[in-house]
Formats: C-alpha cells, structure tokens, sequence
C-alpha cells in the first residue's frame, strides 16, 4: 500500500464503518478497509477521542458525530474537485 497523506487513515475508516453500518474490530477495519493493523489501532483512538466512534464488546461503531465529521470531508473534497474540474 502506498504512504497515505496524514489524516486520510481515519476519514477511511468512518468510511467504512458506515458503509457496513455494523460493529468491527480493529483486525475487521484493517482487512476491510485495507489499512495496516497498526495504522487502524493508532486512529481509531483519535477516532475515539473526537466522539466519531464508539466501542462496545471488542468492536467498534461509527457515531452520529463520526457522520458529519465524514460527510464535512466529503464536501472538501467535492468542493476541491469543482476547484480543479470547473
């Protein structure tokens, strides 16, 4: 896998959590989402940290906040899109 830009780690993650709309592990995220085991432990606790998800039972969820953090990156990218694309 490539070196990602700093921060695009957790932005996959909330990514995919609401795309499978059900807890995961840390080992579920990392193979589904195709980030290292480590890369996905360090951010979901940043993750943790800011509210955008929570943990239950050994697994982990994506919160209403961890939606609209998603949905706000989103629209910077559609936003840099229409910068580069007019």
């Amino acid at each position: 896998m490539s070196k990602e830009l700093k921060g695009i780690p957790m932005y996959k993650i909330l990514a995919y959590l609401r795309k499978k709309r059900e807890a995961k592990t840390i080992i579920e995220i990392s193979e589904g989402a195709n980030i290292p085991y480590n890369t996905v432990r360090d951010n979901i606790y940043k993750l943790m940290a800011l509210g955008a998800v929570t943990y239950a039972d050994g697994k982990y969820i994506i919160t209403e906040k961890g939606e609209q953090i998603l949905n706000e990156f989103i629209k910077q990218i559609e936003s840099l899109k229409e910068l580069v694309n007019p």
